[in-house]
Order: structure tokens, then sequence, then C-alpha cells
């Protein structure tokens, strides 16, 4: 009897361990089953401010992009500002940019900056939009680049003349002079020529019949044999042209329609920013005003150079080039069709190419020698169907997430 007791006693005690662990274990599976829901409705929640932020700086960057197709070139970077994390280096310009805060978004932040390599694609800006939220800890970035008219495509030329001129050559009695054509292979000066050593875009038509003779060029270009050591053609054109209103024909041979709005603002940012011949990178584009001579060496083969002296340096008599000095790169010289202001001018050396706007009497020293980057400071990256007037998204270059 006592012993059937005791068993039924142990079986009672069975059972009600069982039927308390399925209670803790239904208890549990609904503590889970809750914690399972909450996190899910976190989740959702997270995710719905993370959509909201991404929509809001979605927007900040669209209206970034108005704002930029709406102002004139040269006052897109009037706002200096610390550049994104990432983004460092004098060569780098950064701009914030305003961006108008709508009704609808009004517990959000929103900011933008503009962004763009100086030396090397200043016409491609990419935008930095950012959107946080007053009262959360939501925020995001976006990112997209769009091209922007600062400078428009220079002609491609398939044989680029080492000098370019509107005018006339003579030499000056015991002139040093060393002008040579781009070859196809081997150094400076050797080799076989595959480019002009000159073009002119002006002869004298001496005859006044109206046609240029082949005498006639000659007789417009005369560089000694001995100062074309590397041979090469002289071309002019064939019939008689007019210079007067001067229409600078060498230099939008050369450059195209980049005007000078566009040059000076290019060269006046990289003043700005501290880029010079001594930094690293160098700077690549220099617009001189001043009349006074040039000594300072500039240009890399690496970051040629774009050396332009204006017409205002050119007002009573254009800058001559030290002698020593070396420009790796194009130099430009807006002589105004006036041979007068070139009269026995004095050039250094120059490594790429030299344009005139008139011509070079009594040229008394310098050595040109034509080189295959001789016009890289200037030749930007605009791909095929892109209008270089007006701003325009790059295509996939569109992206998120912290700088």
């Amino acid at each position: 009897m006592s012993q059937h007791t005791d068993l039924a006693h142990q079986h009672g005690a069975v059972t009600l361990m069982v039927a308390v662990s399925m209670v803790i274990l239904a208890s549990l599976t609904s503590l889970y089953s809750a914690r399972s829901v909450h996190f899910d409705q976190l989740a959702s929640y997270n995710h719905g401010r993370a959509s909201q932020a991404r929509l809001a700086a979605t927007a900040a960057l669209a209206h970034a992009q108005s704002t930029l197709a709406n102002t004139p070139f040269t006052q897109l970077f009037s706002a200096p500002t610390a550049c994104p994390a990432g983004v460092s280096g004098k060569q780098w310009e950064c701009s914030a940019i305003d961006v108008v805060q709508p009704p609808a978004m009004q517990h959000w932040q929103l900011s933008a900056v503009a962004v763009r390599d100086l030396l090397m694609s200043p016409h491609v800006v990419t935008l930095h939009a950012k959107a946080s939220h007053t009262a959360q800890t939501s925020q995001a970035h976006v990112r997209e680049s769009v091209f922007i008219p600062a400078l428009p495509p220079a002609p491609g030329l398939a044989a680029p003349a080492a000098l370019v001129m509107n005018g006339c050559i003579s030499e000056a009695a015991g002139a040093s002079l060393r002008v040579c054509p781009l070859v196809s292979k081997g150094e400076l000066c050797s080799g076989t020529a595959k480019a002009p050593v000159v073009h002119t875009h002006f002869v004298v038509d001496t005859n006044n019949n109206g046609a240029i003779s082949s005498a006639e060029r000659q007789a417009c270009m005369a560089l000694s044999p001995a100062n074309m050591p590397g041979g090469g053609t002289r071309i002019g054109p064939a019939t008689a042209v007019t210079r007067s209103p001067c229409k600078r024909a060498a230099r939008q041979s050369v450059l195209g329609s980049i005007d000078d709005t566009q040059l000076q603002a290019w060269s006046s940012a990289q003043e700005r920013h501290g880029l010079s011949a001594h930094t690293n990178p160098p700077r690549s584009i220099y617009w001189v005003d001043s009349a006074a001579d040039w000594h300072l060496s500039v240009g890399t083969p690496e970051v040629p150079v774009l050396l332009v002296f204006s017409a205002k340096a050119c007002d009573l008599r254009c800058p001559h080039i030290a002698p020593g000095v070396r420009i790796m790169g194009s130099v430009l010289i807006d002589s105004g069709c006036n041979d007068e202001k070139m009269r026995g001018w004095q050039g250094g050396r120059i490594e790429g190419q030299l344009v005139v706007e008139s011509g070079l009497p009594e040229w008394r020293s310098g050595t040109v020698l034509a080189t295959p980057q001789g016009r890289d400071a200037y030749i930007l990256n605009w791909p095929s169907g892109i209008d270089a007037s007006r701003v325009q998204r790059v295509n996939g270059s569109w992206s998120e997430g912290s700088p």
C-alpha cells in the first residue's frame, strides 16, 4: 500500500514538472514571438526612416543640379567650403550649393557641396548631397556627377604644327632659332616629320592676284633650313585673306570656341587654390596679363601647361620668354594681328606648341619642339553626344552612402 502511494506521488510530480515545463516553453515561445514582432516592427521603422532620408537627400541633389543649370559658370564656385571626407589636395575645389527647404521637409536639414578637379576635369562636378532629420538619427548621403560648360571641346588636330601663326616670319641677323615638327619616331628634332613645322593663316598677296603661290608661302615663312633641323613642311592659305578686323584665326584653329573668360576663370581658380610650378601636382593653366618678360619654367611631360599672354600683356609689346626658361606645353600669344608687337621676339625653349596671333618679324631667339602632349593641358574628355554648352548628368555616376 505504501509503495503504491509513493509511485503515485512520483507520477504526479513528473506530471506537474511536465506541465510546468510546457507552461514555461509556451511562455518563452510567446516572448520570442513578441520580440520577433518587435524587431520586425523596428526594422520596418528603421527602413522607413532610411527611405525617407534617402528621398530627402535625393531632393537636395536634384535642387543642387537645378541650381548649377541656372547659375552662370563664373559664379558656380563662389561659396568655398570644406571638401567632403576623402577629397584632399590643392587641385580640388569645393563650394557649397544653397538648397531651398521644401515645406514638406521642414524637419530635415538639407545640404549640398560641389566638388571638381581643377587639373584633370574642371568640366566635371560631383555633387555631394546630405539630408539629416532634426529629431532623429536618420541621415543619408547621395552623389552624382554632372558635366558643366566650363570649357568646350578643343578641335582635334590630326597633324598639329609646331608653330601656328597669323602672319609671316623673318629672322634677325645672328638669330638663334630651332623649330622642329612632330615626328613619328625618334627623339625631338629627329626622325620622320608627321606634321607641319609651321602653319600660318595669313600670307601677304604680294602681286594682288587673289591667289597665294608656293613662292609667296615660302617667302612668308622664311626660316632657313639650318633653323629647321627636323625638316617638315610649311603650310598656309591658297587664296588671299585679310587680317582686318583681327579674327584670331591662329588661336581659333587650336582652341576652337574656348573663350578668354573661361581660360581666365580656370587659371584664377588654380592660382587661388595654391597650385604653382612647385606644387605636387603642379599648376597647368597660366593666364598672363602682365607685360613683364617671363622667367619661370613651367610644365612637365605628365602635366603640360597652357601659358597665355593676353591682349593686355601685349598692349605695347608682347612679353619675351627669358633665355634658359623651359615651357612644356602650349604657349599662346595674343598679339592682335599686330606684327610690331612681336618684332625681335625672344622665346626660350618651348616643348609642345607655339601659337602667335601675328607674324614674327626679325625673330631673334627661341626653340620650339613639337611634342605629342603639347595640347593636353586643355584637351578635356567630352563623351560623344554631350552638349558642352549646358549642364548634364554623367551616366552611371549616381551612388549613395557616406563620402
